[in-house]
């Protein structure tokens, strides 16, 4: 592995997923991660009628998890339900990157009272 490679796993531990640091503790599928939950907030997500990712724009909530991929069971995949701290939505994209897995949740949350647990 490479110098730099090591300096980025290590990194991943003792900064970004961190407590103290960026992370905070949540349940995905079952298993207790430190990880970093990004929502975006509505104006970011419906500027100019589009969502965060620049798709068109729909009523739900969107969550972004940074999660080291060794601390859950399996990666997700497009179209799987994902459950957040016990809320369940669907998994839009999930990516790899240097250990990193970067999850795309999506919600719909269009006429349902009391919906988005995160």
């Amino acid at each position: 592995m490479s110098a730099f490679k090591e300096m980025v796993t290590e990194d991943m531990d003792d900064v970004f997923l961190n407590p103290e640091e960026f992370a905070d503790e949540h349940d995905l599928n079952g298993a207790l991660c430190n990880c970093i939950v990004e929502s975006p907030t509505t104006e970011e997500r419906f500027e100019k009628g589009k969502d965060y990712d620049g798709q068109d724009a729909m009523h739900g909530l969107t969550a972004i998890i940074h999660v080291k991929k060794s601390d859950i069971e399996e990666m997700p995949s497009e179209g799987q339900s994902f459950s957040l701290d016990g809320s369940y939505s669907l998994v839009d994209s999930c990516t790899e990157h240097m250990g990193m897995l970067t999850i795309k949740l999506k919600e719909n949350t269009a006429g349902v009272s009391g919906a988005g647990g995160w």
